[in-house]
C-alpha cells in the first residue's frame, strides 16, 4: 500500500558523489530547504567501494574543497594528487626506461586521489547532519514529471522493507548516474561519435610505481621530489591506456581502456581474459601485480555518450554521469558533476523566487552542449592510436591541458558559471575556439602516423613550461567578469598562434618525417607565451 506524500523543495534520485555533493551544495546556499537524497544502496559503504572515477584534476578539486567547504576533510582523509604521469616507450622494459612525462612537485593548486566509498560514506554523514532527508533502500520505481506551474513531481519507489512510498516535490534532480533514469523515460540520450571500452579493478594494497621492474634496483633520472605513487599513472600504448591511481583505504584501482576497433572489449572482459591482455600489452606491469588478490572486476562497454537536455524550466536536471559521459582520461567527470550541480543550484533557487525561465535554462545547456562537449569530445575522438607516440602526446597532452586552464577551468574559479552575461561572453569564445582545436586535434592525428620514439629515457616535467606555470597559477587570481573574459581573449589568440605553428611543422614532417622534430626539442616542447618554437 503507497504511504501518503511527502512534500519536499528538492528530490534527488541517486546518493553517489553527484548526488550527495549537490544535496550539501543546496543546503548550504539555503539551509531552510526540504532535500531528500533517495539512494539504492544501503548500509555502509565500504572503504575503496568499486566505483570509477577516483582522479580529480583543478576544476573538480575546487569545487569539492573551496565550494563545498571540505579542504580540511580532504586535506585529512584524501590523497593529495602529484600530477598526470605517463610512460611510453617500450611495454617490456622498467618504467625508469621509458619515457616520462608527469611533474616532481605537488602543483600549487590542488587536485586528489578521491577514495569513493570513504568519501561518499562521509558525505552521506555529513549531509544528514547538515538536515537533508536521506533514504537509503531506496529502489525508484516510477517517476511522474508535473505538468502545471504549481505541481509536484512525484517519485515512487519501493523501500528496503518491500514498501511502496511516494515523495514529491517542485524540483527534480537527476542523480541517478551512468542509469541515466530522465535519459530513459524522456529519450534524451544521444549517441557519442566516440567510443571505448574499459575494465577496472582494485588490487589489495599498495603498488610503488618506483619499485615497477622485475626487481631490479631504480635508476631514476631524474628522481621526483615526491613518490611517484601519488600521480594518476598511466601506461600508454598504441589504442589504449592503463592508469594505476592509489587510495587511501590503501589499495590499488587499475584500469584498462581502448579503442574497440583495436582492441574488443571481449579481449579483457574477464578477471583471466584482463591479465593475459597486460601480459601481453603491458608485460612490466603484468609481473608486477599478477600475484596480487583482485578484490573485484567490472567490466563498461561504450561509455561515452551525450544528451539532448539537462536542464529544463520544468523544473528538473540532470547531474554528473546521468546528464553525459566523454572519457575517462584527463579525469573530467567531477568538474562536469562541478558544472551540473553548480547550475542546478542557481535553477532551484531561481525557481524558488519564481524566476526560473526558458533563457537561463537555454544558456545552461548551451555551456555544457554547445560550447564544452564541442571543445572537450575532439581530445578523444579517433585519437586513441596517438597514446602511443611520446612526442605527439607529450605536445598534446601539454595542448590540452592548457585548454582546460585557459578556458573551462576560469569559469569555474571565478565564479562565473551562473553569470548570464559571463555565459554568453564564454559561448563566442567557445566558437571561436572550436575550429582552433579541431585542426589542432587533426594535426595530433596526422603526425602520429609517422612520429618517431626517441631513443633512451627522457623526463619532461610540463608544470615548468611556461605556459603552464603562468595558466596553471592564473587559475588562483581573482577576476572580474570583464578580466577573466579578456584574459581568455588573450589565451585564444595565443592558441591560435601556437595552433599554426603545430599543423606547419606537422606539414613539413608529413613531407620528410625529420620536419616533426620542429615541434619537439629532446621531447620538451618549448612553450613561451602560446606558441611551440
Amino acid at each position: 500500500m503507497t504511504t501518503t506524500h511527502r512534500d519536499f523543495d528538492v528530490v534527488i534520485c541517486g546518493g553517489g558523489l553527484a548526488g550527495l555533493t549537490c544535496a550539501r551544495q543546496l543546503q548550504r546556499s539555503d539551509p531552510g530547504l526540504r532535500v531528500v537524497v533517495l539512494e539504492k544502496q544501503a548500509g555502509a559503504i565500504e572503504a575503496g567501494a568499486h566505483k570509477v572515477g577516483e582522479a580529480t584534476v583543478e576544476g573538480g578539486g575546487r569545487y569539492l574543497t573551496e565550494h563545498l567547504g571540505l579542504t580540511g576533510y580532504f586535506n585529512r582523509n584524501h590523497l593529495h594528487k602529484l600530477g598526470l604521469r605517463m610512460f611510453f616507450g617500450d611495454a617490456d622494459r622498467p618504467l625508469w626506461e621509458r619515457p616520462e612525462l608527469g611533474v616532481r612537485q605537488f602543483p600549487r593548486v590542488p587536485s586528489y586521489q578521491v577514495d569513493r566509498g570513504v568519501c561518499e560514506r562521509d558525505l552521506r554523514r555529513m549531509v544528514v547532519e547538515d538536515g537533508v532527508t536521506l533514504v537509503e533502500g531506496a529502489r525508484i520505481t516510477d517517476v511522474e514529471l508535473a505538468t502545471g506551474d504549481e505541481d509536484l513531481h512525484v517519485v515512487s519507489y519501493e523501500d528496503d522493507a518491500g514498501r511502496q512510498r511516494e515523495v514529491s516535490a517542485r524540483f527534480l534532480v537527476d542523480a541517478t548516474g551512468r542509469r541515466r533514469l530522465l535519459h530513459r523515460k524522456l529519450n534524451l540520450t544521444l549517441p557519442s561519435p566516440h567510443q571505448a571500452n574499459a575494465a577496472w579493478f582494485r588490487l589489495k594494497g599498495v603498488y610503488e610505481v618506483e619499485a615497477m621492474g622485475d626487481g631490479a634496483p631504480p635508476v631514476w633520472k631524474p628522481p621526483t621530489q615526491e613518490r611517484r605513487w601519488f600521480s594518476t599513472n598511466h601506461m600508454m600504448g598504441d589504442g589504449y591506456w592503463i592508469w594505476m591511481i592509489p587510495l587511501v583505504s590503501q589499495n590499488t584501482s587499475i584500469g584498462i581502456v581502448a579503442d574497440p576497433r583495436q582492441f574488443p572489449a571481449e579481449q579483457y572482459s574477464t578477471k583471466e581474459r584482463a591479465l593475459a591482455w597486460l601480459a601481453e600489452r603491458e608485460p612490466t606491469l603484468h609481473r608486477f601485480i599478477r600475484d596480487a588478490p583482485m578484490l573485484d572486476f567490472r567490466v563498461m562497454q561504450k561509455f561515452s555518450y551525450l544528451t539532448r537536455q539537462i536542464f529544463s524550466p520544468q523544473r528538473w536536471s540532470c547531474v554528473g554521469e546521468a546528464a553525459l559521459f566523454l572519457d575517462p582520461f584527463y579525469s573530467p567527470g567531477l568538474d562536469f558533476i562541478a558544472y551540473t550541480n553548480w547550475m542546478t543550484c542557481k535553477l532551484v533557487e531561481l525557481n524558488r523566487r519564481r524566476e526560473l525561465t526558458d533563457t537561463i535554462t537555454d544558456r545552461f545547456n548551451r555551456f555544457l552542449l554547445g560550447d564544452l562537449v564541442p571543445n572537450f569530445l575532439p581530445l578523444y575522438q579517433d585519437n586513441y592510436r596517438t597514446f602511443r607516440s611520446t612526442a605527439v602526446m607529450t605536445t598534446k597532452v601539454i595542448w590540452d591541458t592548457c585548454f582546460y586552464w585557459a578556458l573551462p577551468c576560469p569559469m569555474l574559479f571565478g565564479g562565473h558559471l551562473v553569470d548570464p552575461q559571463a555565459l554568453d561572453d564564454f559561448h563566442e569564445l567557445a566558437e571561436r575556439f572550436e575550429p582552433i582545436q579541431q585542426r589542432t586535434q587533426a594535426a595530433f592525428r596526422q603526425w602520429g602516423t609517422f612520429a618517431q620514439e626517441p631513443k633512451g629515457y627522457l623526463f619532461t616535467d610540463y608544470s615548468k613550461l611556461p605556459m603552464c606555470a603562468r595558466l596553471h597559477l592564473d587559475l588562483l587570481a581573482k577576476r572580474s567578469r570583464v578580466d577573466c573574459m579578456r584574459e581568455m581573449k588573450k589565451n585564444i589568440t595565443a592558441f591560435d598562434a601556437w595552433s599554426k605553428q603545430i599543423v606547419a611543422a606537422v606539414e613539413r614532417g608529413a613531407r620528410k618525417t625529420s620536419g616533426a622534430a620542429a615541434v619537439v626539442a629532446g621531447g620538451a616542447p618549448a612553450i613561451e607565451n602560446g606558441p611551440v618554437q
